[in-house]
């Protein structure tokens, strides 16, 4: 997940709404399946951060 956030970022993709968006346009689905929403890239970046 972690380099495709930095691809998503070098885009100037860097808000955590536009994230969770591009993530849902390109269909990858959170760890249970569902859509992505700003509070779960935002956790996300949280754990990869650690």
């Amino acid at each position: 997940m972690a380099p495709l956030i930095d691809e998503l970022e070098a885009q100037g993709i860097t808000s955590l709404g536009a994230i969770a968006q591009a993530l849902n346009e390109r269909e990858i689905p959170t760890a249970r399946g569902g859509k992505w929403t700003p509070i779960q890239v935002s956790r996300t970046l949280y754990r990869l951060s650690r």
